[in-house]
């Protein structure tokens, strides 16, 4: 369904004249939808049909562009928008119904001036890290985001997507994957914010919408100075065009909820540690780590094909030393491919060393410049309880073997016994610890599975009975003791 025509202005002279040339050019064209034309003027579909709204004069550019995307002659046309110009400047002035329409529209028009000079946001980071397998994931996500139609009725709103999952399972790299595909049927833009503590910029709901207007055009002059304004008008933009709007590392559902809306044509991606379950009519998938294969697949990638072929098996031990953790493979296969003197096998056991007598060696090691896999287990550790931290621990050391897949598993019943507490308190533990990245669930009802990454790094911390209590600004939420 295409854009709906504006009104016409009421006759304000030679600019309501213009419009009223480009709206019989265009029907001369076949009345080729705003969005058709857009791809082929570089300019967005609200950029056209405002031109031809009568409102306002649009620039040269714009003009041409128009013209051009439904077969009119370049030089005519430039000398139609000259002619207009000049005449508005020799002193036709609009009629007051004119002016008060103007007036009315006045943000959305100098926004739409901003746009016709400025390109549309392009703010997507590149695809940093190798994306591997995640082809059924790919698929079910783009399931997830499509828009359904359902006959001659309009395009029904497409809830946002939250994609969870533990530290290191590559939400990131999957969202970007994703949003990357979702952009080249977005036009308008692409807007990206990273909420991440460690990142700058405003964490907050308002701050976030107001850098996105100014980015969507909007001057800094005309973004609404109250909180609930300012957000109330990005919501509106999402409703109207079609924009892609990522939000990356949310760390609590406060930080975002007000600024998701199901729009008819925009799509919002949420990566988050947390599944969000606060967040109402979204809808949500969560990123596992790779299967043995896929691991094998991304060090080749990293380390070259001939050189994983030749010793299979150093390979298979790295993956199983990194829990499959994509992050992990990553910093691993990096730090080898900087050493190509070495045999395979000798890196891999010098990188890993003896992880049962020193479970927080090769987890130290996996630092690659400033990205490393520590840093980022113990930013989720920093955001729990002391009880869930002492669940951690305790799950850590517990006698429970490693599964087939290197991970340690556990039920609430039996994790209730290490703590001598009873279950259902515990189980709210285990959730809190699945929600900070640091457990995954399993097949199995009730169990939950500790990974190698994070039973090396729960190993080596503290007993946090021994712990001062930490300040409620640090934790983000108040400790409660009895949980």
């Amino acid at each position: 369904m295409g854009r709906l025509e504006r009104p016409l202005a009421p006759d304000a002279g030679p600019v309501t004249a213009f419009a009223r040339e480009l709206r019989a050019l265009r029907a001369a064209a076949g009345s080729p939808g705003y969005r058709e034309m857009a791809t082929r003027a570089l300019f967005s579909a609200s950029v056209l049909s405002e031109a031809a709204a009568g409102y306002r004069l649009p620039t040269l550019q714009v003009a041409l562009a128009f013209a051009e995307a439904c077969g009119g002659d370049r030089a005519a046309w430039e000398r139609r928008w000259h002619e207009a110009a000049r005449t508005e400047g020799d002193g036709a002035a609009p009629r007051p119904a004119a002016k008060s329409v103007q007036a009315h529209q006045e943000n959305e028009l100098r926004a739409a001036d901003v746009r016709a000079v400025l390109p549309p946001p392009a703010q997507l980071p590149m695809e940093a890290h190798p994306l591997v397998g995640r082809a059924s994931l790919l698929r079910r996500a783009r399931s997830l985001t499509a828009p359904s139609r359902g006959g001659e009725r309009p395009v029904a709103p497409v809830a946002p997507l939250v994609i969870s999952g533990q530290v290191g399972a590559g939400k990131s790299a999957f969202a970007l994957r994703l949003a990357h595909e979702l952009a080249a049927h977005l036009p308008d833009g692409q807007l990206y914010a990273n909420l991440d503590p460690a990142a700058e910029g405003h964490k907050d709901a308002a701050g976030i919408a107001g850098g996105f207007l100014e980015a969507l055009g909007i001057p800094a002059a005309r973004v609404p100075g109250d909180p609930g304004q300012r957000i109330g008008l990005y919501r509106s933009l999402l409703n109207r065009r079609r924009l892609l709007v990522v939000l990356d590392g949310v760390q609590h559902e406060r930080q975002v909820r007000e600024l998701l809306t199901a729009a008819p044509e925009s799509r919002i991606l949420i990566t988050s540690r947390s599944r969000l379950l606060g967040l109402d009519g979204v809808r949500r998938i969560r990123v596992p780590a790779l299967d043995r294969d896929e691991s094998m697949e991304l060090l080749a990638r990293l380390l070259g094909d001939d050189r994983v072929g030749g010793e299979p098996r150093a390979c298979l031990r790295l993956a199983d030393a990194c829990g499959d953790l994509p992050l992990a493979l990553n910093l691993a296969g990096r730090r080898i491919a900087a050493r190509p003197e070495w045999m395979l096998g000798d890196a891999v056991s010098d990188l890993t060393g003896d992880r049962l007598r020193e479970p927080g060696r090769f987890l130290g090691r996996l630092r690659v410049g400033d990205d490393a896999l520590a840093a980022r287990l113990d930013g989720a550790y920093r955001q729990l309880s002391p009880w869930a931290r002492l669940m951690l621990r305790q799950f850590a050391g517990s006698e429970n073997p490693p599964s087939v897949d290197n991970v340690v598993y556990g039920s609430a019943d039996a994790l209730a016994a290490l703590v001598e507490r009873s279950a259902q308190p515990v189980e709210d533990l285990l959730e809190r610890l699945l929600d900070a990245g640091l457990l995954d669930h399993c097949d199995l009802p009730g169990q939950y599975g500790l990974t190698p990454m994070a039973r090396a790094f729960a190993l080596t911390q503290p007993d946090p009975t021994e712990e001062p209590p930490a300040p409620a600004a640090r934790t983000g939420a108040p400790v409660r003791a009895g949980v």
